[in-house]
């Protein structure tokens, strides 16, 4: 075993990692390791270090190797052969000191663990490219539309309603006019709603019609429809929520309505199914 004393304690510990030191010596390293706390603390480093670094070695030495490395490197070796074929040879250097040795070996060592990790994380990038992120975007529909609309209007005052529900009967010719649906507007003062008025949306890109009512806790609630495809039957009503709203929505004959109002609400299916009823 080489004598690594007088040499920094980065290398000794090294050594001591790696069991290249004399009995007495890794006595010398164990007594220091229990009283020193600097020295301790360093151990700890080199030690998390060289198992890593191992680890890391290990790991490439079990990834297939590219074909164009492996075709480098063999070309690099025939190249150097050659060349040594053709170079006299030098004549032998005399032994160098055994602590410029142990220096030399152990920067080959880092050197080859450098390379091996760099080659290791070479070839796993060559084999696993990583691809550019794919952004689907997601479509909207008129649902979506809608509850964007009521977001916007519920926090109206003065001006909630496009046209004021005191003027009923031009509601219904208007927004019958503009949608393409006959309709009756619904009346929910049973469910603690009051009629305020209504408003003509696009939807979709389809002309909606939305009326509006409010609760006795100024809770904005809405009914809205626009002209679908032809359905032979009434479809089942069917919930789903944006955020903080919900919405209970089917279809009927060419046209497609949803009631739309605050999701913690209980009764907001039951006001659905009146809803349908009496539209």
């Amino acid at each position: 075993m080489e004598s690594t004393q007088g040499l920094p304690l980065e290398v000794r510990l090294s050594a001591y990692l790696d069991g290249q030191l004399s009995h007495s010596e890794i006595r010398e390293i164990d007594v220091m390791l229990a009283r020193d706390e600097k020295a301790r603390t360093l151990f700890n480093r080199l030690k998390l270090g060289s198992d890593l670094g191992r680890k890391a070695f290990e790991d490439m030495l079990h990834e297939p190797v590219p074909l164009d490395l492996v075709r480098s490197i063999k070309q690099a070796s025939a190249e150097a052969g050659h060349d040594r074929a053709r170079s006299p040879l030098s004549p032998p250097s005399k032994e160098a000191p055994a602590k410029d040795r142990l220096w030399r070996s152990a920067g080959a060592g880092l050197a080859l663990l450098a390379a091996g990790i760099g080659a290791g994380y070479l070839a796993a990038a060559w084999q696993n490219p990583v691809a550019p992120p794919v952004h689907i975007a997601v479509a909207r529909n008129w649902l979506d539309d809608v509850a964007d609309y009521h977001r916007l209007y519920a926090r109206q005052s003065r001006h909630l309603v496009e046209v004021p529900a005191s003027e009923s009967q031009h509601i219904t010719q208007w927004l019958t006019t503009a949608v393409g649906i006959d309709f009756s507007i619904p009346d929910l003062s049973e469910k603690g709603l009051t009629f305020e008025g209504a408003r003509l949306l696009v939807a979709g890109s389809m002309p909606t019609a939305q009326l509006i009512y409010r609760d006795q806790d100024g809770d904005i609630f809405a009914v809205c429809f626009q002209k679908s495809e032809p359905v032979p039957e009434m479809t089942e009503l069917t919930d789903s929520i944006r955020d903080d709203l919900g919405l209970v929505s089917w279809q009927r004959g060419a046209g497609a309505f949803v009631v739309i109002g605050p999701s913690s609400d209980p009764q907001l299916d039951a006001i659905a199914r009146t809803v349908a009823e009496t539209i």
